[in-house]
């Protein structure tokens, strides 16, 4: 099975045999810096083409209200799926995608997304650490983060943890074998204890990596690795994790008895963007769009709409505060500017596979 690295790095040889790689068949931004200016006149539709999740109904309303512009909205389950699309006839066709920083870093590097007119945007200006930079297009110039899923814990509310870190978290492993739980994926349990250890997420120093593994082999006897190994003659596995590494996503609606918490150290980000690809065919409603995304009421609405966390902290005082008080949704503030949007390299990649198979055989 490819990996999604593999399919984005060949994703250029089917662009190109598709002839999608800019009209002409050269990989050009289009427009340029300059390719719109204030006075162009707005368009009066604007097409969006979204991976990986639903634009809100809301903020839908609210651009059609405010501006007269009618919206077009398509969905497609996977980002690879949404690049395919593109490849198959559809630059030209959609004004606005909305992608994973993986996606997006493709299309930034193979110069298949616009730049962004930042005079007509200037709602960037609201946005904080961690959401006003970006990894894979630094400084924001290609998109506008929409909204984002994160590593964390879920806990039962008995859970003796003490305090909500990742330190925390690791510990308890050790105090409580057997109901400690991590999925079996390395990247998240490896960059959790990196940052247990005041290393970063994503950090390919061996020294580092070094840490995490001892610290590792300590708590492994405790730890519950779902679908691949258990603590031998442990009566606890018949009981429920008292605390578990999850996604955020899975925990907006936490079953009874348990909360999600984002650690004091910070988490890994998945954050989805929306970008303009190459030649969209409004681009000025594309530019209106993603303005209007960046109102704190619009924000606001949508998080409540779809239970979704959103990147505009001003977003947080305008709804109902059991919402806010949701850590799944509406994280601690120092919390989620300790977190990252982590980009780890082939050989970073490569040295967390072999803890792994050393750790799980």
């Amino acid at each position: 099975m490819r990996t999604r690295r593999q399919f984005l790095a060949s994703a250029s040889l089917l662009l190109a045999g598709t002839g999608c790689l800019g009209r002409g068949g050269s990989s050009v931004e289009t427009f340029g810096s300059g390719f719109i200016s204030e006075d162009q006149p707005l368009e009066r539709t604007v097409s969006i083409l979204a991976a990986g999740g639903e634009v809100p109904a809301f903020a839908i309303s609210e651009f059609q209200e405010r501006t007269g512009v009618k919206v077009h909205v398509e969905t497609t389950g996977t980002d690879e799926s949404l690049l395919l699309r593109l490849a198959a006839g559809g630059y030209g066709t959609y004004d606005l995608i909305m992608v994973d920083a993986e996606s997006l870093g493709y299309l930034v590097d193979s110069k298949q997304a616009e730049p962004i007119a930042r005079s007509l945007v200037p709602g960037l200006s609201l946005l904080q650490p961690p959401f006003d930079d970006s990894p894979e297009d630094g400084g924001l110039r290609h998109d506008v983060p929409a909204w984002y899923d994160m590593v964390g814990v879920a806990a039962r509310e008995a859970a003796p943890l003490g305090e909500e870190s990742w330190a925390a978290f690791f510990s308890l492993a050790e105090r409580r074998p057997g109901r400690v739980a991590v999925p079996d994926r390395p990247d998240d349990v490896i960059g959790a204890t990196l940052v247990s250890l005041g290393h970063a997420w994503d950090s390919d120093s061996t020294g580092d990596l070094d840490d995490a593994e001892t610290r590792l082999q300590e708590v492994f006897p405790g730890l519950r690795v779902l679908g691949r190994h258990s603590p031998s003659q442990t009566p606890a596995l018949r009981a429920q994790p008292l605390a578990q590494l999850v996604r955020a996503r899975a925990y907006r609606e936490a079953p009874a008895g348990s909360r999600f918490f984002l650690p004091s150290e910070g988490g890994a980000l998945d954050v989805r963007s929306y970008a303009i690809p190459a030649y969209a065919p409004h681009p000025v409603a594309a530019h209106a769009w993603l303005q209007n995304w960046l109102q704190p009421v619009v924000e606001a609405g949508s998080m409540s709409e779809l239970q979704i966390p959103v990147p505009l902290a001003q977003a947080r005082a305008l709804v109902d505060p059991a919402l806010a008080a949701n850590q799944a949704i509406c994280p601690p503030v120092t919390a989620l500017q300790a977190s990252i949007q982590p980009v780890i390299s082939p050989d970073g990649e490569a040295a967390r596979q072999q803890i792994w198979v050393d750790l799980t055989g």
